[in-house]
């Protein structure tokens, strides 16, 4: 139960990622500027990398192994920019994959494990 609860916001960003990323963009308005789209992938994998090292950290009540974490969410929310871009290519007609939508997720996904490298801290 304490695992749901450590990752709870993390799994449920990744629920509201999945559905715009699949949603059909009828009414999406223009974009504000060129390469909107790969800044909010990037700013999307970022939160959502964020989430899962705060889930990490909680789950171990403050204890968590720095790289030991930092590995696991890496391969998960990069396994998670992969399956993204293959859901879109397979099971949506009105969106396209682009291999630069996943190198501006890994871009956001390295900028939090960044972060968490050079500022997490355990507690003693």
């Amino acid at each position: 139960m304490r695992f749901i609860l450590s990752y709870s916001w993390a799994f449920l960003w990744s629920i509201c990622m999945l559905y715009l990323m699949l949603k059909s963009p009828g009414s999406t308005p223009i974009p504000l500027f060129e390469g909107f789209d790969k800044l909010a992938h990037c700013g999307c994998f970022f939160l959502l990398t964020a989430l899962f090292l705060y889930g990490a950290v909680a789950y171990t009540k403050g204890m968590a192994r720095k790289y030991l974490s930092a590995f696991w969410v890496l391969l998960g929310t990069g396994s998670f920019a992969f399956f993204t871009e293959f859901a879109q290519y397979y099971f949506t007609s009105t969106r396209q994959a682009d291999w630069w939508d996943i190198f501006a997720d890994f871009v956001g996904i390295g900028m939090a494990l960044f972060a968490y490298l050079l500022f997490y801290r355990k507690r003693f």
